[in-house]
C-alpha cells in the first residue's frame, strides 16, 4: 500500500473519531475502509500521537488524542 493512500485512510479515521470514541468495528462501519486499510491508519496515527487506543468494556476503543494545556 502506498503512503499517500495510508494517509488518505488516516484522515478519514481523523474525521470518524473527530468528536465520539469508536471500536474497530464502528470504524470499519463509519469510514468503510478494508480492515487492512484500517489498521494501516490506525498505525500511523498511533506513530504520530495523534490517537489513544485503550480498552472499554473489554473492547478495544479509539479516540483522536487532543493536547491539554492548562
Amino acid at each position: 500500500m502506498k503512503k499517500n493512500k495510508i494517509g488518505e485512510c488516516a484522515s478519514l479515521v481523523m474525521g470518524a473519531l473527530h468528536c465520539e470514541s469508536r471500536s474497530w468495528e464502528e470504524l470499519l462501519q463509519s469510514t468503510g475502509l478494508a480492515p487492512l486499510e484500517l489498521a494501516c491508519a490506525i498505525g500511523w496515527l498511533a506513530r504520530e500521537d495523534m490517537v489513544n487506543i485503550r480498552m472499554d468494556r473489554g473492547r478495544i476503543a479509539f479516540e483522536a488524542y487532543h493536547e491539554h494545556y492548562y
